[in-house]
């Protein structure tokens, strides 16, 4: 576990909350890889890993201004396992929905109304790609339905990996939260 000195640890911090794009990635690349392998220990899925991490260094640099932290490895592992356990909440109530609906409908009903509850899910992640800017549901629809790799999409656009990670981080985020409206909603 990579360990920082206190005085570089807070130089980076103050640097971060200042925009300092070399601070932020010294951050990254110090943390990245053992957040990384937390992760993926806590989910047992690789690409669930990456976006929980991911999220979590977008939201260092959105919140860099606000953040109070005094140690560094601490606050980024804390966010992970919460992240860890808001993704584990989420699968629970995945699957509470989907026992609820086993045993609401009968087997033939069931499938009429799996058949209407992907349209509405189509219609609703179709809606949520609609509202990204255009950038970002390009590089959305080459990676999830063109299926091409980061770095493909990054030399197609002429753009940087991490612009493309970002997108895609970014998108996938927004279309959540138009699935979670939709099923509150019912």
């Amino acid at each position: 576990m990579r360990q920082f000195e206190p005085d570089k640890s807070q130089d980076l911090l103050n640097r971060l909350k200042l925009g300092d794009k070399q601070a932020y990635e010294h951050i990254y690349f110090a943390f990245s890889k053992e957040l990384l392998y937390a992760a993926y220990k806590k989910t047992g899925d690789r690409v669930i890993a990456e976006e929980l991490v991911q999220n979590i260094f977008i939201s260092l640099w959105e919140k860099r201004h606000d953040l109070q932290i005094n140690n560094l490895q601490a606050y980024l592992f804390g966010a992970l396992k919460l992240s860890v356990i808001n993704h584990i909440r989420s699968l629970v109530m995945e699957n509470k929905y989907m026992a609820y609906q086993t045993l609401t409908y009968s087997e033939n009903h069931q499938d009429t109304a799996n058949l209407v509850d992907l349209h509405d899910l189509s219609s609703i992640i179709e809606k949520g790609i609609n509202s990204l800017p255009e950038k970002t549901q390009e590089v959305f629809r080459l990676s999830r339905y063109q299926h091409q790799s980061t770095k493909d999409i990054a030399t197609g656009l002429n753009i940087t990996e991490k612009a493309v990670e970002y997108h895609i981080t970014r998108s996938i985020k927004r279309i959540k939260e138009y699935i979670k409206n939709f099923y509150i909603f019912l």
